[in-house]
């Protein structure tokens, strides 16, 4: 059985010391790629023929073939990253307050793995996701999901690995366009363009799913608008070692396809959403500690935000990443994947600048 990627020149590497750690842990390394392309020329590039390949043709970061059992009980990569904890609230967009801002409601059934359309994707705290468009290193243009998460430069996107550095494809997107609250190709927010990501170093090496599928994106700053986070807001974080486990996650996405459903059903241009607890995805395995949760969710959706507390106080606790696909390439199962947002997560978002 396969694990397959949802969707769908390097710079400086970086590292830091972890919180929660030792003194002198060091974090796993992070690469950085930068873009020099002007916002005029990015939004050049997204004519409707190119956003209509990129919503037919979700990205895809290829089939990882999930560890053999033996490697799993092997002490490698994961094994060795240091225990963190990390995490911060929420940012509200500039100027709302929470009783005037927050008028979105979660359903009624807080258990929902058929996923639904967001009833109010450009409010408080649905519009924080978007739509990301990009284009692949192999030229073709393509789509994720990304959020917008609380930092100091008020600019910070969190998003899958595999939207940002797609191997199987080349290496590195550009031209990539965030459109936080987009519904049915309407972007009332605007366009942000993106200025340099950063993901794990284990994701450019090897691919792995366990632990290395996030990634953070700074956008510009933008000559009418401002900064992202003060147009939209932000959700928080809470980045921990061995936490599988959460209470009443919502899963964020724009999906194009799904786990036994016709794609009419999706048409990647609308934000979709379902809602669980997460599990531990590998109880027996403790080198494993990828999120589980129920969702039909498939391609276009990878990158989307999984959030505890979306409706008070919502955090980022993973990152859609994978499901597993037979040999044929078809969904096997309603799981949704994210990795372990640990040390990897903190590495990352600790090299945003």
């Amino acid at each position: 059985m396969a694990a397959s990627a949802l969707l769908g020149a390097l710079g400086s590497t970086a590292q830091a010391a972890g919180p929660g750690t030792g003194e002198g842990t060091r974090l796993p390394g992070v690469q950085v790629d930068r873009d020099t392309a002007k916002p005029s020329t990015v939004r050049a590039y997204w004519t409707p023929e190119r956003r209509a390949e990129a919503m037919a043709h979700p990205a895809d970061g290829g089939a990882a073939h999930a560890p053999s059992a033996q490697h799993q009980r092997t002490a490698t990569d994961g094994a060795d990253l240091p225990d963190v904890s990390m995490s911060a609230g929420p940012t509200l967009p500039k100027g709302a307050t929470r009783s005037a801002d927050q008028n979105a409601r979660a359903a009624a059934d807080p258990e929902l793995s058929r996923s639904l359309r967001t009833p109010f994707p450009k409010r408080w705290p649905w519009r924080q996701t978007g739509l990301l468009l990009f284009q692949q290193a192999n030229g073709k243009p393509a789509q994720c999901t990304a959020s917008v998460i609380t930092h100091e430069n008020r600019s910070t996107l969190w998003t899958a690995a595999h939207c940002l550095y797609d191997k199987k494809s080349g290496g590195w997107t550009k031209n990539s366009l965030f459109l936080p609250g987009s519904k049915g190709g309407d972007a009332s927010y605007g366009g942000w363009v993106k200025d340099y990501s950063v993901v794990p170093q284990q994701w450019i090496d090897e691919p792995d799913f366990r632990y290395a599928d996030m990634g953070a994106m700074v956008v510009k700053k933008d000559a009418q608008r401002g900064y992202v986070q003060d147009e939209v807001g932000a959700y928080g974080y809470e980045f921990r070692s061995n936490s599988p486990e959460n209470d009443l996650v919502f899963s964020l996405g724009y999906p194009g396809s799904g786990y036994n459903r016709p794609n009419s059903d999706f048409s990647g241009e609308d934000q979709m959403y379902c809602a669980g607890d997460t599990v531990d995805a590998s109880e027996w395995n403790p080198l494993d500690d990828r999120l589980q949760m129920d969702c039909d969710m498939g391609g276009g959706a990878s990158g989307g935000p999984m959030v505890k507390n979306l409706v008070s106080a919502p955090q980022i606790v993973g990152a859609n990443s994978h499901r597993y696909e037979d040999s044929n390439g078809n969904y096997t199962d309603n799981r949704l994947f994210s990795s372990e947002h640990g040390a990897q997560a903190v590495a990352v978002y600790q090299a945003v600048e």
